[in-house]
């Protein structure tokens, strides 16, 4: 019996405890709450403390403070690494904390994800994942808006955001530059520093803040400070709408996100203020990695792998991971306007001539390579195996277009790049309007929408080919991709609360986000036929290249129907145009 009773304790004493068997696994949340951050960590604790109550996970969340500097993140994390039950993925904020925990985390064989951090250099690949756009994508958005003013003013936190975006800005505007002052965040009283800047008169003064933007616009205008306040995504807190009346017309890049997402009610219900971005960071940040750890074996390279190259659908709106693991989504303009933090008017008619641009640069370019290949198509012919290399060489400069072919002077295709489609040579398309067009003006042409031979609605490029005794002999074309505009346009408005769309000037729908709104006219579809609205403001574009109007007709899900704002402009090749068109609820 002694025997059996010593057995039994050794076998007891092998076992868990049920104290250890009960212990979930540690999620650490490493955040600045003793700094100039403090109330963007408070924000991004209150969402990841939303998701666990709204998910319940078999995880338990740990916050630590990184306080104002890296010194802080590191310590932190190794409190949180010297626990009995150490963490096994840590949420870092701040891009001073990302860069000091990265190879740390990697070293421990820690998952690492990385919020409110623009500036992160990777030394350990295939490791850490960055929920937060990179630096250089917001920089691009906001040299953009700075471009138009002649003297710029800086003054920005002396810490790591505010320095690295000090330096970024003198960088990209050293000729325009004429103050550039750091100061303590910790401060109150930032007056004497102002006064230096409004003696240079800057006619922008760009903010480079977080909690005390507020008091420094209200210290600005009250010295007379005149210009135009610009900042960046950190500006955004709720001080600047307590006093509007120095901070209305502050403009600012921000992340774009999806502003109908259920976490942006929910939030504002349990904590009674409204969520920024770096919230929606967090709760983006938590609620995949509840997933991925659902769905993996906890270890830092199938985590990563799970997040690397993976779009998804969140708070954030529609985000894709590269394979180096940052996400990407567009950036845009707000400003605070009446009192409230609103989407910049200005940024419409800003996007879409951005829009314009790029399209009009591509046919500038695919109409530029097709006129050159016409050229030396006069001395080569039409169906020589020299022929046929220019064609090639043709489709590789274009990378929206689907194929390239030449037409003999009776409509029939005799040579074709890339050589998979040469199924289509020998296809008589005289019927085409572009064709015949082609054929009695001998100038360069583009088609309207048109069905191909290769199968789809299309958009061909056409320039005249002569001989080398002038005789026209045919044409060269080229086609445009199916998701020609689609490519183009569904990235400039993915999360945008817009829409862009293109119309012939018959009435045809040619691109839309919604697909199955391409290929119907706005005139003659029933779908349109109760809208009187939008058949008025579609007339309206018939006739004039330019202009604006106000409709009603569904919103981008369909489900309801709602007003929108109308801005248009026109592109143009060779006499045939197209309408581009921008819409917004109002």
């Amino acid at each position: 019996m002694k025997k059996f009773l010593i057995i039994v304790i050794i076998i007891l004493m092998s076992l868990p405890t049920l104290s250890a068997i009960a212990e979930k696994p540690i999620i650490g949340v490493i955040l600045p709450f003793s700094s100039a951050f403090s109330g963007i960590a408070e924000e991004q604790k209150n969402a990841i403390d939303l998701v666990v109550t709204q998910l319940s996970p078999t995880y338990e969340i740990i916050y630590k403070d990184s306080k104002a500097d890296a010194e802080g993140g590191v310590k932190a994390f190794n409190e949180l690494m010297n626990m009995e039950n150490p963490p096994i993925a840590i949420i870092s904020c701040a891009s001073w904390v990302a860069e000091a925990l990265h190879p740390l985390t990697a070293e421990k064989g820690i998952f690492h994800i990385v919020i409110g951090s623009a500036s992160f250099n990777r030394s350990v690949p295939n490791h850490t994942v960055r929920f937060t756009i990179d630096a250089k994508v917001e920089e691009k958005q906001l040299a953009y808006y700075l471009s138009s003013f002649k003297k710029l003013a800086i003054f920005n936190m002396d810490n790591g955001y505010g320095n690295g975006w000090a330096k970024i800005i003198k960088n990209n505007f050293s000729d325009k530059v004429v103050s550039s002052i750091s100061y303590d965040p910790q401060k109150k009283d930032f007056t004497e520093k102002l006064k230096i800047i409004k003696e240079n008169n800057p006619d922008a003064l760009i903010l480079l803040s977080a909690g005390n933007g507020a008091t420094i616009a209200e210290e600005a205008r009250n010295l007379g400070i005149r210009a135009q306040f610009v900042g960046t995504r950190p500006i955004q807190r709720q001080e600047l709408l307590q006093k509007a009346e120095f901070t209305n017309g502050l403009v600012y890049t921000y992340p774009s996100y999806d502003a109908n997402h259920p976490i942006i009610k929910e939030f504002e219900k349990a904590y009674k203020m409204p969520i920024s971005v770096f919230g929606i960071e967090a709760y983006d940040a938590i609620t995949t990695l509840i997933q991925a750890l659902s769905d993996t074996d906890d270890t830092p390279e199938t985590l990563f792998a799970w997040y690397a190259s993976r779009t998804y659908q969140g708070a954030l709106g529609k985000v894709t991971f590269d394979k180096v693991g940052d996400a990407n989504y567009p950036y845009l303009y707000k400003e605070i306007n009446n009192g409230e933090f609103q989407v910049a008017e200005f940024q419409y008619p800003l996007l879409l001539q951005k829009t314009k641009i790029q399209i009009d640069n591509i046919f500038n370019h695919m109409d530029e390579t097709t006129a050159e290949t016409a050229k030396l198509l006069s001395s080569t012919g039409l169906t020589s195996k020299i022929s046929t290399e220019l064609l090639q060489k043709l489709f590789d400069q274009n990378e929206y277009s689907y194929d390239v072919v030449t037409i003999d002077k009776k409509g029939i295709i005799v040579n074709v790049a890339p050589e998979n489609f040469k199924e289509i040579v020998g296809e008589n398309i005289s019927s085409q309007e572009q064709v015949k067009r082609i054929h009695a003006t001998k100038k360069p042409v583009v088609s309207k929408a048109i069905l191909t031979v290769e199968g789809f609605i299309g958009f061909d490029l056409q320039h005249p080919v002569f001989d080398t005794n002038g005789e026209f002999i045919g044409s060269v074309s080229v086609l445009t991709e199916p998701e020609f505009f689609g490519q183009i346009i569904s990235g400039k408005v993915v999360n945008f609360p817009v829409e862009i769309w293109l119309m012939q000037k018959d009435g045809e729908i040619i691109y839309d986000v919604n697909k199955d709104e391409i290929g119907r006219n706005l005139f003659t579809d029933e779908l349109y036929k109760n809208f009187e609205s939008l058949k008025k403001v579609g007339k309206q574009m018939v006739e004039s290249a330019n202009g604006e109007g106000e409709y009603e007709f569904f919103d981008s899900s369909q489900n309801q129907i709602v007003k929108k704002k109308l801005i248009w402009t026109t592109i143009m090749v060779h006499s045939t145009e197209f309408r581009l068109a921008l819409a917004h609820k109002i």
